[in-house]
Parts: structure tokens; C-alpha cells; sequence
């Protein structure tokens, strides 16, 4: 008990790292919340167009999230980190002065970068020498942090549109320019032999259930459904607001923060209970919410309504993400790798699906009057198949778990 006490004291508690997740996050949702709604407000942008802007930047922070990950590892993280948020200020920087929907392509690929350079290596370094509890601790605090800079962002974002419709990309750029000067002075590991030796002791020390590889593969497929969901809602939603619903930037903003409120509420109680470990029962009931969201939103009329739904999709999406990024980093030799991973998937999700389901109004005008609202019955659809694929997953590992028994 003593030598865990003193372990516990031993480990840094990255208060620097925290409030940078929590700004960039902030200036990150500033940029997503306002991009998709400028282009098709101001831009005239159809719903193709929108599912590729989103799908350009997802495409390479999926390809570059593992590949820097693990040269993170290999060289230290601070360059990694101090970096990105100057890509990140420089595309927006870019967008301000953006006057057609190709420029929004560009923008969006350099800020992917930059994002695939900060979150893999900001979640390594937090999970470095961890054990158990604390990792679940420092995950869950890293989690709050970041998702508490969505609430503002969001508000920020609809209030910054409606004075001027360019002024949410400056907002982002010049906090990305303020997170790097922080980031160039606050406490980052040196990533030394010494360290990565005291790390792979800590590895080693980890007790992994038997059925970790099956929560991990289990979370990971939650999770790029998941950021698929919130990437409809992000992406596609102002095509909705703006052409059906008349609303303002402001009344968007206020829509997603509701999702950032329900998030962050949900990963404070994962962070101080453990109950929700390696429980299967409550993975899959809680995405259970991701369709039930989408539903509501085929249906809605009332903007209170719409919040409900929004609230149904972040405590969803609190859930998974925090389950995929812990069964991630939990015991993993390469931490960096591992949550390179973690966001790649994320990223192919937020990517992918909205492109998929950017076709569904087309096809649907035919035959619905309301084809509007078709990617959300689509969503409905694709939640379906998520809860599909993991039962199988989870059908599967028990099967070989009881064959491995009897012989």
C-alpha cells in the first residue's frame, strides 16, 4: 500500500495539459460548428459538398493519427504538440479569408492535420505510467476538460456567426496561436530510456481481464458509428436548420452544446465510478440512444424537442468515446500508437459516414415530400447495424471463451 501511495505522488498531474485539451477542443468546435454552416449559408454549399468537406479532413486525420502516434513515441511529444496548434491557426487563418467552397477543402485537410499531431500525443502523455485507477482518473479528466470547451465553443461559434459571418474563424486561429505559446512552456515528459523502461514495468503490471481484446474491438466500433452520429448532426444538421427550420447561428450553437453538456455530465461519472468497465450489458444499451435520437429528429417540430435529441446523442457518445479511448490506452505498450488508433477510427467515422448519408435526400425527393430530414432515418438504420456488428463480436469471443474452457 505504501509503494502504491508513493507511485501515485510520483506521477505528474498535467493540469497544463488539461486546460490545452480544453482550448483546443474550444477552438476546434469554434471552426467545425461555424465551416459547414458558413458554406452553406454564405457559400451556397449542397449537401455533397458538406459531407466532403467534413470527409477531406477526417480522410487525413484518419491516415496520419497511428503514423504520428508512434513517431511520438520515438522522438518525444512536446514537437508534436507545439506544432499542431500552429496548423490548426494556420488554416483558419486560411478561411477567414475563403470565398468558395474548394477553399473550405483545403482548410479542412490542414486542420486535420494538425488535430492528427495534437490527441494522439496529448493522450499518450497522460496515460504514461498509469495504472488502472489512475489511468481511468486521468482519461476522465482529460475527457471533462475537453468536452467543457465544447460548451462555450458552440455559443461562441452561433454568436460570432451572427455579428460576422468570417469572425468564428478568427476566433479559432488566434486560440491556436495562444495554446502553442503554452504548450512551448508547460510540463511535458522528456521521454527518455529511464522512462520508457519505468513505463513497460507499469505495462507489465496491468491486470487486463481475459476479454480486454474484445471490449477494445467492441469499443472501437461503437466509437466510429458514434463520431459518425455527431458528425451528422454537425455537418448535415445546418442544412436542416438553415433551409427548413430558419434558424439562426445562435440557435445552432445553443443545439451543440446541448450534446457537449450531456457529454461532459456523462464522463464526469465515469470518472469517479468504475461500474462501467467491462460491462457489456451497458455498452450496448446506452447506443441505444443513437437511434432513439435520430428518430426524434425524423419527427421534431419544436426546438425544445430537437434538444432532447441533441441530449440523447451526447450522453451516448460520452459513453463510447470514453470506453474506446481507455480500452485503447489500458495496458498498451505503445500508448501513442494505441490512441492514434483510437482517433483514426474516430476520424474514419466523422469521415465516412456523413458521406454516405449526404446521397440520402437525393434519392429520397422522389418519394418522401420531407426528404430534408432523410439522413436521420438513415442514421436510425446505421445504429442498427452498429448494435449488429458488436453482438456478433461479443457472440463470437464467448463462444471461443467457452471452447478454450473445455479443452
Amino acid at each position: 500500500m505504501e509503494q502504491q501511495d508513493l507511485n501515485h505522488r510520483a506521477l505528474p498531474g498535467h493540469p497544463g495539459l488539461y486546460l490545452a485539451s480544453g482550448l483546443m477542443n474550444f477552438a476546434g468546435v469554434i471552426a467545425m460548428v461555424s465551416l459547414c454552416y458558413y458554406a452553406k449559408d454564405h457559400l451556397d454549399a449542397n449537401l455533397m459538398q458538406l459531407g466532403l468537406i467534413t470527409f477531406l479532413g477526417n480522410f487525413v486525420y484518419v491516415a496520419l493519427c497511428p503514423l504520428l502516434g508512434r513517431l511520438s513515441d520515438r522522438y518525444g511529444r512536446r514537437p508534436f504538440i507545439v506544432s499542431s496548434t500552429l496548423i490548426f491557426a494556420s488554416a483558419y487563418f486560411a478561411a477567414y479569408f475563403s470565398t468558395q467552397v474548394w477553399h473550405l477543402y483545403l482548410v479542412t485537410a490542414f486542420s486535420g492535420a494538425g488535430h492528427a499531431l495534437f490527441w494522439p500525443s496529448v493522450e499518450a502523455e497522460l496515460a504514461a505510467e498509469a495504472d488502472t485507477h489512475q489511468l481511468r482518473r486521468r482519461i476522465g479528466r482529460f475527457n471533462i476538460s475537453w468536452s467543457i470547451g465544447d460548451i462555450p465553443g458552440a455559443l461562441v461559434a452561433g454568436l460570432a456567426y451572427d455579428w460576422h459571418p468570417q469572425l468564428p474563424f478568427l476566433c479559432a486561429a488566434l486560440t491556436g496561436v495562444g495554446i502553442s505559446m503554452m504548450n512551448a512552456v508547460i510540463r511535458i515528459s522528456a521521454h527518455t530510456e529511464e522512462t520508457r523502461a519505468r513505463h513497460r514495468e507499469t505495462v507489465n503490471g496491468h491486470a487486463l481481464p481475459r476479454n480486454h481484446l474484445t471490449f477494445w474491438k467492441l469499443a472501437l466500433v461503437a466509437n466510429f458509428f458514434s463520431a459518425g452520429f455527431i458528425s451528422i448532426i454537425r455537418r448535415l444538421f445546418p442544412d436542416l436548420a438553415v433551409e427548413a427550420l430558419k434558424y439562426t447561428g445562435t440557435q445552432w450553437g445553443l443545439l451543440v452544446m446541448v450534446m457537449a453538456i450531456t457529454r461532459t455530465a456523462v464522463f464526469a461519472i465515469m470518472e469517479r465510478h468504475h461500474g462501467w468497465l467491462y460491462r457489456p450489458k451497458r455498452l450496448f444499451a446506452v447506443q441505444l440512444l443513437f437511434p432513439i435520437g435520430c428518430l426524434i429528429i425524423v419527427f421534431a417540430q419544436s426546438y425544445w424537442v430537437f434538444v432532447l435529441a441533441f441530449g440523447c446523442i451526447g450522453a451516448a457518445c460520452g459513453v463510447v468515446y470514453f470506453s474506446s479511448l481507455y480500452y485503447s490506452v489500458h495496458g498498451a505498450g505503445s500508448q501513442a500508437h494505441r490512441a492514434g488508433l483510437h482517433e483514426s477510427v474516430l476520424g474514419l467515422g466523422a469521415g465516412v459516414i456523413p458521406l454516405i448519408v449526404s446521397r440520402s435526400r437525393s434519392l429520397a425527393e422522389p418519394y418522401w415530400h420531407n426528404a430534408i430530414r432523410a439522413p436521420y432515418l438513415l442514421g436510425i438504420a446505421l445504429a442498427v447495424v452498429a448494435l449488429a456488428i458488436q453482438a456478433v463480436i461479443f457472440a463470437r469471443s464467448r463462444k471461443t471463451a467457452r471452447t478454450e474452457k473445455v479443452s
